[in-house]
């Protein structure tokens, strides 16, 4: 295993529906690039809160307030933050995962790719890789990413 990037940071409600980009400079050429991307915490469990977002976001977006139920807002629980990863190489985009689980394993090779990547040509140069913040329910959300090129797989991402 080659690391070639690793970050980490927090980020709070107010930086929902923003991304953090990071460039990772490849040199030289490697046979295949592999991303672990975690964050925390995933649900908001305080119920109050949770109940004054949901219902602020019924009374913003239904036409008519008046035409849900005072209990409806608890089918929306539990409300979870939302980090999505997107690659792009050197000679272009190679993927996305938007996925709902908050901790993502991605490998890009020119065999093959995780799903929703795109497998090819491994080119040296600038590979972008953009967190997209959708949402942060909870007062802040760490994250980690790790990137590297081998087979082996970094067991412990608290090292970073």
């Amino acid at each position: 295993m080659h690391t070639r990037y690793t970050a980490e940071g927090t980020v709070t409600p107010s930086c929902s529906k923003s991304h953090i980009t990071y460039v990772v400079n490849i040199d030289d050429k490697i046979t295949n690039l592999n991303i672990d991307f975690s964050y925390e915490p995933k649900c908001l469990d305080d119920m109050e809160i949770s109940k004054h977002l949901i219902q602020g976001c019924l009374n913003t977006y239904c036409k008519d307030v008046n035409s849900y139920n005072q209990e409806d807002w608890k089918a929306y629980l539990p409300l979870k933050n939302l980090l999505t990863l997107s690659i792009d190489g050197p000679d272009g985009f190679r993927g996305a995962a938007h996925r709902l689980v908050n901790h993502q394993q991605i490998s890009i090779s020119k065999e093959s790719a995780t799903y929703g990547f795109i497998k090819g040509d491994m080119l040296p140069g600038r590979w972008i890789i953009t967190i997209s913040v959708h949402a942060v329910v909870t007062d802040h959300c760490t994250y980690k990413l790790h990137v590297w090129e081998g087979e082996s797989r970094d067991e412990d991402m608290d090292t970073l």
